[in-house]
């Protein structure tokens, strides 16, 4: 009895420890960005990223135009860098983690941008 017992223990904690080690994705969902200083003003857009076959795909949507489908998404453990095509421009912005929920970097490594999660 005492062997089943235990055993059943090993086996529950097993289980919440693989429950626990599952991490989130954390750049996947909405982040609402936005780029400061550009000719045309600050800039607001959302960027949208989902994992499709453990790859990150996604699109930057900005109101009012076409969203732009990313060509190239290359993510580190804390940053991540989108590449995509808008309004005759080839556009890159990168991100690093800041905490949870923001990210802090540049877009054409020439203007400053921010990204808050989307959490509703």
């Amino acid at each position: 009895m005492k062997i089943l017992l235990t055993s059943l223990f090993f086996l529950a904690v097993t289980f919440a420890t693989m429950a626990q080690d599952t991490t989130t994705d954390y750049f996947a969902g909405d982040w609402n960005v936005m780029v400061k200083g550009t000719p045309n003003g600050d800039a607001e857009m959302v960027m949208h990223l989902e994992r499709v076959d453990g790859k990150l795909v996604g699109e930057m949507r900005v109101e009012g135009l076409d969203p732009s489908k990313f060509r190239d998404v290359t993510e580190k453990e804390t940053e991540i860098t989108v590449s995509y095509f808008a309004m005759g421009y080839d556009i890159s912005i990168n991100l690093k983690k800041v905490d949870e929920n923001n990210l802090k970097g540049s877009l054409l490594g020439m203007f400053d941008a921010t990204g808050e999660r989307k959490l509703d």
